[in-house]
Parts: C-alpha cells; sequence; structure tokens
C-alpha cells in the first residue's frame, strides 16, 4: 500500500516529511494528477495525529469557516474560545481572528499534529482572508502544521509565506517547470496545459473567458511562438485584411488578452514580440519539446525523457482549435509523442520485457497506425511469445491501414517476416 501511495503521489514518505520540517502551512500541489495520494500519505504517516476537515458549500468566507470549524465534531467541546470570542468581538481584524485561533491550536494537543483543510478552494481568498493566513503562522505552536488541499489555489498569499520560509509545497516535482509557487512575488504565473485540453490558469486560477474565439487562438499562438513577427501574425491571422484593419484588430484583441491575464502576455523588441519578462510560463508543450529533443541527444538519459514526454501528452495539442498552424503543430506534436512511446517500446523490448513493450508499442500505433516499421516490432514480439494468431492479426491490422489510408500493401521486409510467421 505505501509503495502504491508514494507512486502515485510521485514521491517518497522521507522526501515528504523532510519538505514539511519547520513549516506551519503545506500546500498539495493544485495541479498534481494524485492529489488524494498526497492526502492518503498524510493520513498514513501521522494516523491518529492528524485532524481532518472538509470545507462545505457553507464555508465560502472566513468568517463563516471559523464559525464553523471550532463547532465541528472533531474538535473537543471546549475547542476555540478565544476565536469564539475574537469573532463576536465586530473590531476584530484578520490579524486578531489569526491570534486567537492560534493561540486555540495551543490549547489543542502537546505533541506534532497535521490540521487538514481538504477542498480548500471552496473559501473565497479575500483581502481579509490573505491578512489572517498570512498572520497565522507566527501566532500558531510549532508543533502544529496546517494542510492545504485543493483544485484551486492561488499564488498568493501563499508564495511569500514560502519565501518566508513559514509555508512549503508538495507534489510540485513533476509540476510544469516545478510550479506556480517559490519565484519573485510580482511574477505572474501563467500555466498552459496545450496537451490537456488547452486549460489556462493565470496564479492559479482558471480563465474561462475570452471574450470570442480570436483571442484565444492568438493567445495560443503566442505561447506557442516566442520570437513573431507582426507580419507573420498577419498572414495567419488577417491574410485577406488591409493592413490598417487588421493592425486594428490585432490590437483590440491583444488588449482583450491582457484584460483576460491581468498581464501583458508579449513585449514587442527590435520588429519582434516576444514573451513579456513580468510572466512566468509554465507551458506543456515546450517541455515535452525539450524533452524529446534530449532523448535524442543524451542516449542514456532518453528513457527517462520519453517517459516525461508521454506523461505530458494526455490528449492532441488544442483538440477545439481547428486552424492551418494549430493543425501543423498537433500532427508535429502527435509524432514526438508517437515516437517517445516507440522508444519505450524498444527499450522494454531490450530488457526482454515484452509485456511493456507491446503496450508502448500498441500505444503509438493508435497514433500512427502506417508506421510499418512498428507493426514489425509487434509481430516479431508476439511471434517470440508464443502468440502467432495475433502477430498474424497485426499484419492484417497493417494491410488494412495501408490500403485505407494510401491504397499500398505492406513492403517486402514485413511481407517476409509474415510469411515466416504464418508457415510455422
Amino acid at each position: 500500500m505505501s509503495m502504491t501511495v508514494e507512486r502515485l503521489a510521485d514521491t517518497t514518505y522521507t522526501l515528504l516529511e523532510e519538505r514539511l520540517r519547520d513549516k506551519s502551512i503545506i500546500l498539495i500541489y493544485p495541479r498534481h494528477r494524485s492529489r488524494n495520494a498526497f492526502a492518503a500519505m498524510f493520513f498514513d504517516v501521522y494516523k491518529h495525529n492528524l485532524i481532518y476537515y472538509n470545507l462545505s458549500e457553507q464555508d465560502t468566507t472566513l468568517d463563516s469557516l471559523l464559525e464553523n470549524l471550532i463547532k465541528d465534531p472533531v474538535f473537543p467541546g471546549d475547542f476555540g474560545k478565544q476565536t469564539r470570542a475574537a469573532l463576536a468581538d465586530r473590531r476584530a481584524t484578520p490579524e486578531d481572528l489569526a491570534a486567537a485561533f492560534g493561540a486555540d491550536l495551543f490549547t489543542l494537543r502537546s505533541d506534532s499534529f497535521m490540521f487538514m483543510l481538504d477542498c480548500f478552494d471552496r473559501l473565497e481568498m479575500s483581502k481579509a482572508a490573505m491578512r489572517f493566513f498570512e498572520t497565522l503562522p507566527a501566532k500558531m505552536p510549532s508543533n502544529a502544521h496546517i494542510v492545504l488541499n485543493g483544485r484551486l489555489i492561488d499564488v498568493q498569499p501563499w508564495n511569500d509565506l514560502i519565501l518566508a520560509g513559514r509555508a512549503a509545497v508538495v507534489g510540485n516535482e513533476s509540476a510544469l517547470g516545478s510550479g506556480i509557487y517559490g519565484d519573485e512575488p510580482r511574477q505572474g504565473q501563467l500555466e498552459v496545459f496545450a496537451l490537456a485540453g488547452g486549460h489556462v490558469y493565470i496564479d492559479g486560477r482558471p480563465v474561462t473567458s475570452w471574450d470570442g474565439s480570436l483571442p484565444r487562438y492568438l493567445f495560443y499562438y503566442f505561447v506557442d511562438h516566442t520570437m513573431v513577427t507582426r507580419d507573420e501574425i498577419f498572414s495567419i491571422f488577417w491574410p485577406n485584411m488591409p493592413i490598417k484593419e487588421a493592425t486594428n484588430v490585432f490590437h483590440v484583441t491583444k488588449r482583450k488578452i491582457s484584460e483576460r491575464l491581468g498581464y501583458e502576455l508579449t513585449n514587442y523588441s527590435s520588429g519582434f514580440y516576444i514573451p513579456s519578462p513580468r510572466l512566468t510560463i509554465h507551458y506543456d508543450v515546450r517541455i515535452l519539446e525539450n524533452a524529446a529533443d534530449r532523448a535524442i541527444e543524451f542516449e542514456e538519459e532518453a528513457p527517462s525523457l520519453w517517459y516525461q514526454a508521454i506523461q505530458l501528452y494526455r490528449a492532441d495539442f488544442l483538440p477545439n482549435v481547428h486552424t492551418p498552424w494549430a493543425n501543423t503543430r498537433r500532427e508535429i506534436l502527435k509524432n514526438k509523442y508517437a515516437r517517445a512511446l516507440i522508444g519505450l517500446g524498444r527499450y522494454h523490448r531490450g530488457l526482454n520485457e515484452p509485456d511493456r513493450a507491446l503496450g508502448y508499442l500498441l500505444r503509438a500505433l493508435r497514433e500512427k497506425p502506417d508506421w510499418e516499421d512498428v507493426h514489425q516490432d509487434v509481430m516479431m514480439i508476439y511471434y517470440q511469445m508464443g502468440r502467432r494468431d495475433e502477430a498474424i492479426a497485426q499484419y492484417r491490422q497493417l494491410e488494412k491501414s495501408l490500403s485505407k489510408m494510401f491504397n499500398i500493401k505492406p513492403g517486402k521486409e514485413t511481407r517476409r517476416l509474415y510469411e515466416i510467421i504464418s508457415a510455422v
């Protein structure tokens, strides 16, 4: 069970405990694929020393959260006296509430304990809530640690607390670009998941409205092209429009992007639009392409780089964007994904792990059913495993794919392999 949880969480119990040492607040990285695995690790490590509270739909404000929290059965009946008094005082500031809640935590227990706030994104991170959590670590007992788990967690105030050494993040080891926390305070954090449905987050919050498809398409184009001229942009988006009109539409569209992000996406320098230095851009495509390119250059690192690439490729590139440039990029990235799968398949075949090899190679053929050399690999693996009928069926599948796609037959080498297999 422990090994399974570690694999899902993509970390170890030892590393987890190292991250938590001397930290008052711990964030489970909101975009981690298996946040629940981290929650399971906390329950496993701390067992009876973990207090769990699941935020409900009534816990949207700081006051309502504290009111409901101190009444919850997870706490002793006399818990929360100072918090209750502070909530009753209309003059109490968020800092006063933090001091009161921290004081109540001192009365809870003397040994080390974890207090997990699950579904934390139900709390609206208002200015009052930010001030509360900015103050809380200094008011808490050293034996208490608060764990925050939520699908959406803003950059602030957590980034400042991390930089100050009062908070830590777990689960960001496999995040795009090491995640959105830990950068300089005024740096915007833009996450773009073009290989996972096209989702976009700015400073931890999703961008869901673009005021039309054109700003969204231009946004993706800018993110995917780090150095581009105005003429190149116009040729892609407004090839038949007079320059003056195209210029007006371009600037209006660009302004809409800035309004949605709260930052300028690009700077103009020496005739090129380049990424704004105010933004740190975490882009899955860029990481995949870097891994695929490094796998070619550094053979000894290739298996881990191929694995990184296929982990990033969760769906075709921007599946809902049907423009010539996006279609071209989609095909290029699909090829790189398929080649990573083939690389892993042949790697595991070399390790005499035929089942794992087949898994990767068959996934590659789902993307590229016309790649004849991969069909040959699969036929040989089936044949060597004594699965002759499946090897023959694989050849028939290749025949069908090549006939449908190109009206051709398999090559001489593949036909000879088929003859050897079918003659047995």
